[in-house]
């Protein structure tokens, strides 16, 4: 067997069975070797010796031993010449790995090392660096020999030079990634097929467009693969290319892919080589472009191809129209085509057919292509047309053709006239609405902070509108709204802007006023008085003749920026300011007035912080007297500490609370405080019939909730309910009687104790009064303030004292802050008092306190 050197052209596999091969036959003559020692004569040993040697300087191997215990190593003269050194060099291990590089020695090394600890063989290539051998590549093999103690005592080997093997083995690799390279630098789904059709290479492209993996495709037959809609087409064509050697192109559309497939087929000696490429944009394309050619016949919209004559883009005559085209204009094929843009002159105004024409024979300028025109048919009708053109380019970039695509858009332009009108302009009165009101006033306010030019907003609502509405019906409303606005169109100048942004509020934006504001002040006012005088004439509504009034509120805008939002809230102010003058009247806007609204806006925020903080609100206790001065019960009074104002008076906060509906939340609170409270002192005997007096506004009383809410806290709290009083206002009877005498009636059954607050002032009646389940009046404080000097108030303040008498009722005055006051008002009967005189509000534990010394003191024990 040869162990010479492979040629490049031999395969490093056929190298590596070779030398495999090699090595076993060198393996089996040392043990024969070992198996025949030498005879006297040593015939058999010399013949075995020389096989040996023959064998090795065949495969160009040379022995080597390396004796352990004096760490020699012996070279045969074969493997010197091998590795370039003398018979007597190296005379031990390290002398040799002086010949390697240090990472090979180590590895080498190591090898030795193995096989003397381990016994494990040696077979290892290092690259050989000895001067004369540079880039040589040497193979290293041996086995252990031991003694009969299994000791290593040397270490039995071979050097074989196999640098052409390592050289061919690099180039094959080369080789291979070249062809690699090549196949992977295609960039289309390629495959190779054996002459039998079946897959011996799938690229990276193929795998996805197929959508499997070479592992799944190798060796399998194509046409198990990609079946297309033409049975047996691609079997008989790669079978055909085949037989005729010859390429072949064809198309298929392949269901399960469901895509086009192009595939092109090459032969060569060992198969075809086969190139896919998914072509279904391409056919999409082809069909959508053969649809296309169908649909423009039938399009509803015009369709208009002009074509350039002799490449000038400047001269153009008509190539096509569509049906749509002779409908909508009136011309015919034979009218227009082969002739120039001229021929359309009837259609299109001068103006916009020049441009046309123009913007053609210059498309680098033209650059609305795209526009709505108003066109005009042979008949005379008109239309509105949505006309887009578009270049058609040749390769070099000259344009060969325009495709202009017009459609009818008579109906869109109607529909957005009307949805414009709609969006801008109150349906009732025909008047700007409240969007085209900003619109203009932005306008306005930009030109005014431009130019320095004054101007002016008026804000009108319809004084007891609501009252001829509820009387005379709706109808009659819109119809006095519908002459209101004809009358303020006629109050003022055509440039002037008169809008109704709802109900029964107009708005008239003066314009141009001069840039003097005082002077514009004067003009603005003469405008506003016209119009209040104008508004005070009678207004026929048909059958009806009506009588009516407006308020009116001015502010005034120039050279400063001013906000619309902030211009709108001024006047609506002022016209607020009208109405509470009296109505029928003018009011112009003043900062404190606006002041005064921010002031509220953020204490009412305050209000809410200050509910949801939940520790800023607390109830202070005014005790009540009997005639004895002995205390019958307190009433409940709120109390806020603002983080940052200290104490707010009531005064100032429970109107805001009242409009803002906080007064439902904060009522409720105090209610159930005050019955927590109640629940307290029944624990202990002294206080247990003290009463707490709770005030209740009117919108909290007409809460559908709050019987229900006033039954739950007594229970939630087990409190007796006749010592639980509500003080109600007058203003409950001022209307919705029916409803307030249900709620007392449902409380008085219950057992609350019911008592009407600040009698007198209100609403209060005899015929109410004898209606009214109470149990208690009280005089308002401001008959009790004057009682001693204003015999009037002395009058009224007998007179209730009497009346509540005869009907059973018990009576308190309040605000009693003289002893004057309250002699005078025990004279007359009056059963409790509450006022300074006596005690001021104080905290739950100030009242505590006072009521334990004025036990200490009293000479009568308490009761109610």
């Amino acid at each position: 067997m040869s162990f010479s050197d492979p040629g490049p052209h031999q395969t490093a596999e056929a190298l590596v069975q070779r030398l495999a091969a090699g090595l076993s036959h060198w393996i089996e003559l040392l043990e024969a070797v070992d198996r025949h020692p030498k005879t006297e004569d040593g015939h058999a040993a010399d013949q075995l010796e020389a096989r040996l040697r023959g064998a090795m300087r065949a495969m160009q191997m040379g022995s080597w031993v390396y004796s352990v215990a004096p760490r020699r190593l012996a070279l045969s003269a074969d493997a010197a010449m091998i590795l370039g050194l003398t018979a007597q060099q190296p005379r031990n291990l390290d002398d040799l790995l002086q010949s390697f590089t240090a990472e090979t020695a180590k590895g080498l090394r190591r090898a030795f090392v193995a096989c003397i600890r381990d016994r494990m063989p040696i077979d290892t290539e290092v690259r050989f660096s000895s001067p004369d051998a540079t880039g040589r590549w040497m193979r290293f093999i041996g086995e252990a020999s031991t003694s009969s103690a299994g000791e290593v005592l040397e270490i039995h080997g071979a050097v074989q030079d196999v640098s052409t093997r390592r050289q061919a083995q690099e180039e094959t690799v080369r080789l291979a990634m070249r062809l690699t390279t090549t196949l992977a630098s295609i960039n289309e789904a390629f495959v190779t097929l054996d002459r039998q059709s079946q897959f011996m290479y799938v690229n990276r492209e193929s795998e996805q467009l197929l959508g499997h993996t070479t592992g799944e495709l190798l060796g399998e037959p194509v046409h198990r693969w990609l079946v297309g809609q033409t049975p047996g087409l691609l079997q008989e064509e790669l079978e055909g290319a085949l037989a005729r050697n010859e390429r072949t192109e064809f198309e298929d559309f392949y269901p399960a892919l469901k895509k086009w497939i192009e595939v092109r087929a090459h032969p060569y000696a060992e198969g075809l080589a086969v190139y896919f490429r998914d072509v279904t944009e391409r056919r999409l394309a082809q069909e959508q472009l053969m649809l296309l050619q169908t649909g423009i016949a039938r399009l509803n919209d015009i369709v208009l191809i002009v074509e350039t004559v002799g490449g000038d883009a400047g001269q153009t005559r008509i190539a096509f129209v569509n049906d749509a085209f002779e409908r909508q204009t009136g011309f015919s094929r034979k009218d227009v085509v082969g002739k120039g843009l001229g021929v359309l002159a009837h259609g299109v105004d001068a103006d916009t057919l020049s441009e046309l024409i123009t913007g053609l024979a210059h498309p680098d300028t033209f650059t609305v292509r795209r526009r709505e025109m108003l066109l005009q048919h042979r008949d005379g009708s008109t239309y509105w047309m949505d006309l887009d053109a578009v270049p058609v380019r040749a390769s070099d970039g000259q344009i060969t053709h325009w495709v202009a695509v017009g459609r009818d858009v008579t109906a869109r332009k109607q529909a957005d006239e009307k949805i414009h009108h709609l969006a801008f302009f109150d349906p009732l009165t025909e008047l700007p609405n409240r969007l085209l009101l900003i619109e203009r006033l932005e306008a306005a306010l930009a030109e005014s902070e431009r130019t320095g030019q004054s101007g002016a907003l008026m804000f009108i609502d319809l004084d007891n509108f609501k009252v001829l509405n509820d009387t005379m019906g709706h109808s009659r409303g819109d119809l006095l709204l519908q002459r209101v606005a004809e009358r303020l169109q006629r109050s003022v100048r055509k440039a002037d802007t008169v809008a109704r942004i709802g109900g029964d509020e107009f708005v008239v934006m003066l314009q141009g006023l001069g840039t003097d504001p005082h002077s514009a002040a004067l003009k603005t006012k003469t405008v506003a008085t016209k119009v209040l005088a104008r508004m005070s004439e009678p207004f026929d509504l048909g059958d009806y003749q009506h009588y009516s009034t407006v308020s009116i509120g001015v502010t005034g805008f120039g050279a400063q920026p001013t906000g619309v939002s902030e211009l709108l809230k001024q006047a609506d102010l002022a016209m607020y300011q009208a109405k509470s003058a009296g109505r029928d009247t003018i009011a112009f806007f003043d900062p404190a007035m606006q002041a005064a609204v921010s002031a509220s806006a953020a204490l009412g925020a305050d209000v809410r912080a200050a509910l949801q903080a939940g520790d800023q609100f607390s109830v202070h206790y005014q005790p009540l007297f009997n005639q004895q001065r002995c205390v019958t019960g307190v009433e409940a009074l709120l109390r806020w500490r603002h983080p940052a104002r200290g104490a707010v008076s009531p005064a100032e906060f429970i109107p805001i609370a009242e409009d803002t509906g906080l007064i439902l939340p904060l009522g409720h609170w105090v209610l159930e405080q005050a019955c927590a409270q109640l629940a307290a002192w029944a624990e202990r005997p002294e206080t247990a019939q003290l009463s707490i007096a709770v005030n209740v506004s009117v919108r909290q009383f007409r809460h559908p909730e709050f019987v229900d809410q006033v039954i739950a806290a007594i229970r939630r709290h087990r409190v007796a309910p006749r010592l639980l009083k509500l003080e109600l206002t007058e203003s409950l009877l001022a209307d919705r009687m029916e409803i307030t005498l249900e709620k007392m009636d449902t409380l008085k059954q219950l057992g609350v104790t019911l008592s009407l607050d600040d009698f007198g002032t209100g609403y209060s009646s005899l015929a109410y009064l004898k209606r009214l389940p109470l149990d208690q009046l009280k005089i308002d404080k401001g008959f009790v303030a004057d009682v001693l000097t204003d015999p009037s108030d002395a009058a009224i303040a007998r007179a209730i004292i009497e009346l509540a008498h005869s009907q059973g009722l018990s009576v308190i005055a309040e605000g009693v802050e003289t002893e004057e006051q309250h002699r005078f008002l025990v004279d007359h009967g009056c059963d409790l008092f509450q006022g300074f005189l006596l005690a001021k509000p104080m905290s739950i534990g100030a009242l505590e306190e006072f009521m334990d010394q004025h036990r200490a003191t009293a000479t009568a024990p308490l009761h109610e």
